[in-house]
């Protein structure tokens, strides 16, 4: 398949699928590899197509992440679309929780994590759905690495008085009922 096709893919022929039917068959010769490919594009509702059929294929089916990871991380450093990263973050919420009996994260690996999560935290563009993922990954690093807590419920504490959204309160209550 060309990448025009792929493109044509994403931006045409996805419109006819379910989201339940989402799979490496409907697919049809693209790899997860381009879709982390096609998530770096510029073109932001392209872009966006890509990272959430990859989120949804691989979260169905979290195997289908061996090999993935160098290339999702390495991909990471570079996205800049919140829409992206709405879907990388609920990836990473799987990869840090107690789910996760597959993929062995190192020190480095989480505390890069951890600073990309507080980033995305403070900044005043972060969407509601990338931010409760947030509290959620760093709530899940929080296990490991107890410093992350006091932080935690500082910002947590913060967004509770200036976004009171009713996902973030949802989800702010339930970390810290949690905890």
């Amino acid at each position: 398949m060309t990448y025009h096709e792929k493109i044509k893919f994403l931006s045409v022929t996805l419109r006819s699928f379910e989201v339940t039917d989402f799979s490496l068959d409907m697919l049809a010769g693209i790899s997860l590899q381009d879709l982390l490919n096609i998530s770096l594009e510029k073109d932001k509702t392209l872009s966006f197509r890509a990272a959430w059929v990859f989120e949804t294929i691989v979260l169905k089916d979290t195997a289908l992440l061996q090999g993935l990871l160098p290339q999702f991380f390495e991909n990471l450093k570079k996205q800049k679309n919140w829409s992206c990263l709405r879907s990388y973050s609920k990836i990473l919420m799987y990869l840090t929780s107690k789910k996760n009996k597959s993929y062995y994260l190192d020190k480095k690996t989480e505390e890069a994590l951890i600073e990309y999560a507080f980033q995305w935290l403070i900044d005043q563009q972060c969407p509601v759905a990338v931010l409760v993922n947030c509290l959620d990954i760093l709530n899940n690093l929080s296990k490991k690495h107890t410093w992350i807590k006091e932080e935690l419920f500082a910002q947590i504490s913060y967004f509770q008085k200036i976004k009171p959204s009713p996902a973030l309160l949802s989800r702010t209550k339930r970390i810290l009922q949690s905890n």
